[in-house]
C-alpha cells in the first residue's frame, strides 16, 4: 500500500518518524525498522531522505540500514517459531 501523505511533506514526514525511532522500546524499533524498510523498498521514500533526517553519511545510512534488517530477520524469525 503506498504511502499517502495529506498533512504533511514526505520530509516532515521522515523528521517525525526520526523522533520517534530515537525515542522508541525495542519491540517499537523493529517495527519502526520494517516500516521504513518497506516505505524505501516501495518507493515512498527515499534513502536520500532518510539519510538525510537520520544526519548520517551514505556508509553510516547503509550500516544502520543492515543493521535495520538483521532486527527485522530475527524479529521474522522468533514470528515464525511460535508453537514449534
Amino acid at each position: 500500500m503506498a504511502l499517502i501523505l495529506n498533512h504533511q511533506t514526505a520530509a516532515q514526514f521522515i523528521a517525525r518518524f526520526r523522533e520517534a525511532y530515537r525515542h522508541a522500546s525495542r519491540d517499537e524499533l523493529v517495527r519502526l525498522s520494517i516500516f521504513i524498510l518497506n516505505r524505501i523498498a516501495s518507493g515512498d521514500i527515499t534513502d536520500a531522505q532518510c539519510r538525510s533526517a537520520f544526519n548520517l553519511t551514505t556508509t553510516q545510512w547503509n550500516n544502520l540500514k543492515t543493521k535495520m534488517q538483521g532486527w527485522v530477520t530475527a524479529y521474522n524469525s522468533v514470528q515464525s517459531a511460535v508453537g514449534e
